[in-house]
């Protein structure tokens, strides 16, 4: 589990990669495109944001919790995704930490306020090219209709998923891809029947304990069908 921490106006490697003595920007570069580097070092300043590269969680891509007393502000955001999506996450987080500062907890978490901070986040970075040509204009589009669940609209999902990162030829589906009563495997090795959307997430149960959980929607899951594994 690797960690991203901003202390004493210098971002560094948590302690278990210290050793590896990185830069910043060798740090920073590992999530986020190149392009996005000295932008997202400046906002770890600004808000005093800690950053955790955390393992994929089928529940949420990322989630923003507030600081305590006189720690720091923590974003969160699974490591497994690939650089562009860890960015639009990030700024999805980020926009909840701006909100927070200007409305604390007076307004709807994903209302009009962070639909408006969100999308110009999203439309700041592309149009400082941070963010790859070819998803230049579904981004704008979609910054103009931010949703609460997933990364982007499933049209700009499907594009983003052209630079995921390679996972041993093994091919892998955004859960809301796949049809209902499919069974599929998650990265952690268990499998799971797809059942009803509930909400902002799919009822699946797990075959190992028949237990159900709530998975997201744009959780990347190996299809095999109806009756395999």
């Amino acid at each position: 589990m690797q960690i991203i921490t901003h202390l004493n106006n210098n971002p560094f490697c948590d302690q278990e990669l210290l050793p590896m003595r990185k830069t910043v920007t060798e740090t920073l570069a590992e999530f986020f495109p190149m392009e996005a580097v000295d932008y997202i070092a400046s906002l770890l300043e600004k808000y005093s944001v800690q950053i955790k590269a955390s393992r994929e969680r089928v529940s949420k891509l990322g989630d923003f919790r507030p600081r305590r007393g006189s720690g720091m502000h923590r974003i969160s955001v699974n490591a497994n995704l690939n650089k562009y999506e860890f960015l639009l996450v990030f700024l999805h987080e980020l926009s909840h930490l701006m909100v927070y500062q200007s409305n604390g907890r007076s307004v709807s978490p994903h209302g009009k306020e962070w639909k408006a901070t969100y999308g110009g986040l999203i439309r700041e970075c592309t149009e400082a090219q941070m963010f790859h040509p070819v998803l230049h204009d579904q981004l704008v589009s979609y910054s103009y209709k931010v949703k609460a669940a997933g990364v982007a609209d499933m049209s700009l999902a499907m594009v983003l998923r052209m630079f995921d990162k390679t996972d041993n030829g093994q091919e892998w589906h955004y859960l809301e891809e796949i049809p209902e009563r499919s069974l599929f495997r998650v990265r952690s090795g268990r499998v799971f029947r797809k059942g009803e959307k509930i909400r902002k997430r799919f009822r699946c149960f797990c075959l190992e304990n028949n237990l159900p959980y709530l998975i997201h929607p744009m959780a990347r899951v190996n299809h095999s069908g109806e009756n395999d594994f």
